[in-house]
Order: structure tokens, then C-alpha cells, then sequence
């Protein structure tokens, strides 16, 4: 009888204690204490009995607490393993605000001040291991050489455009190539000839190989420059590169290269976001053919000091015009190689005398004299570090000559900018 009373009040406690509404603690103690004062169980039975009560709860805690542990595990594993084209893709882009100074004697014009913004906003995502796709957006109208959007006009929207959409195709290490609309992949030293704001189409490639402590690249591109209904031949130019750069002395590097431009169907066409400076024809067309040869290189080195680099950097092109065929670039830098972050500083200063015909008008940088050919002049640039990927910098273009219709007109241009980049 006593062995079934045990047992009735074992099986008692433990659906009594399987009650949310009831503790291990208090509840459990004080029902077998009311148990044994009704001598239901003995003292020594009622303290096995509270023994393996305990055992019991302990068992249920950790089992529990094990459930709980996978469950998060799991859970975890889940939100962090995301698909593979979300994990390899990047967003990326930057706002630009700018203050911009611009006076330019004997033009009939007053002295003009714009506060202009960029923005750009891209993403690159990478399909498998050999292939990605970008594609960006940008402000600005339809001028490759500028993004930039003048604040005027009582509060209108501005425009927003296609800045760049590619394919890349990366087989193996030492090949890249690039199909659609991209960034320049042509390696330069400053902007005398390419607008850094062209994107240009078409397809190019570069390869790449290391020999020893010297890198040799090769770049082949076609672009396409335009295209007409007509039965008219379509514009269009290939482009060579061919260069190297060399490191010595731990601290030291030079890089060199030279490229060759074939355009192609550019005599007697006329191209839509001319600078107008190029010789033309009777009927406004383009009268040379404008096949070019230039060359950049770059001589850095750097420091232990409160100047850490220093570089000397020039460029020169030649074209096949019968005169005022050549353009030279010659520049310093001091500084960092790249700003980065707070009090990252750097100078740069250029003179430049590009002549009529030895580039095409198209393509220079659009704030020296508009982007026009046949002029000359200095540009000094300065950039600082406010924070990290935020930077302040003054561009200043000054004693910039042009030769317009044999009267000589000179144009000082100040920019100030903050740029903010993600």
C-alpha cells in the first residue's frame, strides 16, 4: 500500500510540476513537505523522490536550452547564406557639390558663377566566375564629356542618365575584356585628350603579364564613334596601348605607354558634341582624319617625410593633319598617390598646349576652354581629406590662351568641390 501511495504522489508531483503555472522551486518543495506530514512518504523517500525531481528538471532545461541552440543556428545559417549573385554584387557611387568661378576676356560675356551638382550611382554584380555585368546612372544630359547639373531654372528636375552598361568577361587572370558602354580602359596620365567623364562604346580587352618586378599591358578597343540612317559610312576608331610599368629600389616605379589611334569615315563627317575648333571644310566637315600617335608616362617615387610621394607625368600626341599637329602635357604631383581619409592631402599642377588639329575635338577635358583644341595653359589642383571617402579640392585653370579666328582670348575657371563617395 505504501509502495503504491510513493508512486501515486511521484506521478502527482510530476504532473503538478509539468504546469506552467507552477515552479520547480517553492511549490514543488512544499507539497512533498505537506506529503510527509501525512506520512504519504517517509523523509528518506520524500528527499529521493526530490532528488530526481531535480535530476528531471535539469534534463528538460538542457534539452531545451539544445533546442534552442540548433534552432538559432539554423536560423542564422539561413539569413547569412544569401545567393551568390546578391554576395558578389557591389553598390557604388558618389555626390559631387561644386562652386564654379568663370571669367573669359574679349568674349562679349560677363563674369559667370554656377553652383552645379553630380551624382552617380552604380552597381556591379558578378554573374558566375568569369562573368559580371555593371550598368550606372548619372546626372546630366546627353554631353559625354560633363555630368554635371547647374542648379537654375526655379526648382526644375534635372536629368538623369545612362552613364555606363557592360558585360565583362574575365577567363583567366592575365585577360579582361569589356563589351557595351564602359570606362575608358585606355591607362593615361591626365586629361589632355580624354574627358574623364567619357564612357566610351563598343568592345576593348587588355591584357596584362608580370615579368619579374616589371608588368607589360597590351589594350586593343573598338569604338564606335556613330551611327546614320543614311547610306553614309558610320565613324569609327580602333585603338592601341601597349605599355609598361617598372618598380625599383623598394620605392620607385615608371610607367610608359604608347598608343595608336586609327579613326576611320572621320574626313568630310561632322560629330555632334564638338568643341567646333578643328579645321573644317566648305560644308562644316571635318577636314583631316585625325590618325594619331601619343604617349604617357609617369615617373613616381616615394618618400619618408611630410611629402610621403612625388611624381612627374607628361603627355604628347601627334596626328596625320597637314599642321598644327602636335599637343604636349607636361606635370607634377606631390602628395598621396590617392586621398582616402581625414588629412590625406594632395597637389598636382599641369601646363598643356594642345594645337588645332592634333586631336579631335571631341574628346578633351570639357573645363579646359569648354574642351576645345588650339589652346594652351596651366591647371593647378588641390585635394584634401575631411573624413574617409569625403574629400574638399579646388581645380583652378588660369592664363588658358585660345586662338579664335586669330584674336587671342584668355579664360580663368575656379572649382571648388565636395565630393562624397560609397
Amino acid at each position: 500500500m505504501k509502495k503504491i501511495s510513493c508512486v501515486l504522489a511521484a506521478v502527482i508531483i510530476c504532473m503538478l510540476t509539468l504546469d506552467n503555472s507552477l515552479s520547480w522551486g517553492g511549490e514543488t518543495d512544499i507539497l512533498i513537505k505537506k506529503l510527509v506530514e501525512k506520512k504519504i512518504l517517509s523523509p528518506s523517500e520524500a528527499n529521493e523522490l526530490l532528488i530526481e525531481i531535480q535530476k528531471e528538471d535539469r534534463k528538460q532545461r538542457e534539452e531545451v536550452q539544445e533546442i534552442a541552440i540548433k534552432t538559432a543556428k539554423e536560423t542564422s545559417h539561413e539569413v547569412t547564406e544569401l545567393p551568390e549573385w546578391i554576395k558578389n554584387t557591389k553598390i557604388k557611387g558618389d555626390l559631387r557639390l561644386r562652386y564654379q568661378y568663370e571669367d573669359t576676356d574679349n568674349d562679349g560675356n560677363p563674369t559667370r558663377d554656377r553652383y552645379r551638382i553630380r551624382l552617380r550611382a552604380g552597381i556591379e554584380s558578378g554573374i558566375n566566375d568569369q562573368f559580371k555585368v555593371g550598368f550606372g546612372l548619372a546626372t546630366g544630359g546627353d554631353d559625354p564629356r560633363s555630368t554635371n547639373e547647374t542648379l537654375d531654372n526655379t526648382f526644375d528636375s534635372p536629368d538623369v542618365r545612362l552613364d555606363y552598361a557592360y558585360a565583362q568577361y574575365k577567363p583567366v587572370k592575365w585577360l579582361t575584356a569589356w563589351g557595351g558602354k564602359f570606362k575608358n580602359p585606355i591607362w593615361k596620365t591626365k586629361d589632355m585628350l580624354w574627358d574623364s567623364d567619357i564612357r566610351p562604346e563598343g568592345i576593348a580587352a587588355t591584357l596584362k603579364h608580370e615579368i619579374g618586378s616589371a608588368e607589360i599591358f597590351f589594350t586593343p578597343a573598338f569604338f564606335i564613334l556613330d551611327e546614320y540612317k543614311a547610306d553614309k559610312d558610320d565613324p569609327y576608331m580602333f585603338a592601341f596601348q601597349l605599355g609598361s610599368k617598372f618598380k625599383f629600389l623598394d620605392n620607385m616605379y615608371f610607367k610608359i605607354a604608347g598608343s595608336y589611334y586609327d579613326f576611320e569615315h572621320i574626313k568630310g563627317n561632322s560629330l555632334d558634341h564638338s568643341a567646333e575648333t578643328n579645321t573644317v571644310d566648305s560644308e562644316g566637315n571635318l577636314a583631316e582624319e585625325y590618325e594619331s600617335f601619343a604617349l604617357d608616362a609617369e615617373y613616381g617615387i616615394k618618400f619618408d617625410g611630410p611629402v610621403p610621394f612625388a611624381a612627374l607625368f607628361g603627355q604628347y600626341v601627334n596626328s596625320d593633319a597637314d599642321r598644327e599637329d602636335e599637343g604636349y602635357l607636361a606635370g607634377l604631383k606631390l602628395g598621396l598617390k590617392k586621398v582616402k581619409k581625414l588629412w590625406d592631402w594632395q597637389v598636382k599642377y599641369n601646363y598643356r598646349d594642345l594645337e588645332k588639329d592634333a586631336w579631335l575635338d571631341t574628346f578633351p577635358d570639357s573645363d579646359f576652354y569648354g574642351g576645345a583644341t588650339g589652346v594652351k595653359g596651366n591647371e593647378i589642383e588641390f585635394k584634401l581629406g575631411l573624413a574617409k571617402h569625403v574629400t574638399f579640392g579646388i581645380d583652378y585653370y588660369f592664363d588658358v590662351e585660345s586662338q579664335d579666328g586669330g584674336s587671342n582670348k584668355e579664360q580663368d575657371l575656379l572649382q571648388a568641390d565636395l565630393v562624397l563617395k560609397w
